[in-house]
């Protein structure tokens, strides 16, 4: 069976990301799988708990030397990723890797009845070329950014899949997988794939 997360976490998701979970869901149930709207446990969790493992003093110190030759707009990012994540807490950093063994104890747990997860990638729509570090919105790009940060945390399996185009902007869902398991994310994508085509949004040439 596969687990729909039209919307994950409750946080609002742009219709244009709506709509292609749903076809991603429905070309599934065409090919046979079962589905259910239903989403995984503690998203929010999981992907605070990314950002507490990164936000150790030792890699804040590390992120600050390696990006101090680089681009001031790079450097602009990582300021703003760490105004999100907060003032460095060595303890809140040992503790998520505790909270990462009970998420992915939970997640194991929701994935014995539902193997497959179909989510968005990232809930809005793609922003305008320039934008991505206007006031707020790094911040913005991690809530949008959320199951994928917490797959990402608990090391799940996913692969992208492109569904559809719709109003000229492309339609991609995640299709994620208990671990280990990266066989079955690429046997559903297959399905995907041979029922809707290799879809392109632009033409490459």
């Amino acid at each position: 069976r596969v687990a729909v997360a039209v919307g994950p976490a409750g946080h609002g998701t742009a219709a244009q990301v709506r709509d292609g979970v749903r076809k991603a869901a429905d070309t599934l149930a065409a090919a046979g799988y079962g589905l259910d709207e239903v989403e995984p446990p503690s998203i929010d969790l999981a992907a605070g708990t990314l950002l507490d493992m990164l936000n150790t003093p030792e890699i804040r110190a590390g992120y600050d030397a390696f990006t101090a030759s680089m681009p001031a707009d790079t450097q602009r990012f990582f300021a703003a990723f760490y105004d999100v994540a907060g003032p460095s807490d060595p303890v809140a950093s040992v503790a998520s890797f505790i909270t990462r063994q009970e998420l992915l104890r939970a997640w194991g747990e929701f994935q014995q009845t539902h193997p497959l997860i179909v989510a968005p990638i990232y809930t809005d729509i793609p922003f305008l070329a320039g934008t991505d570090l206007d006031d707020g919105a790094v911040a913005a790009t991690i809530r949008g950014m959320r199951m994928a940060i917490a797959v990402n945390a608990l090391g799940l399996p996913a692969v992208a899949v492109p569904v559809g185009v719709d109003d000229g902007l492309p339609q991609v869902v995640q299709i994620i997988g208990p671990r280990y398991r990266e066989d079955l994310c690429l046997d559903a994508a297959a399905a995907i794939e041979e029922r809707l085509g290799t879809i392109t949004p632009i033409d490459p040439r």
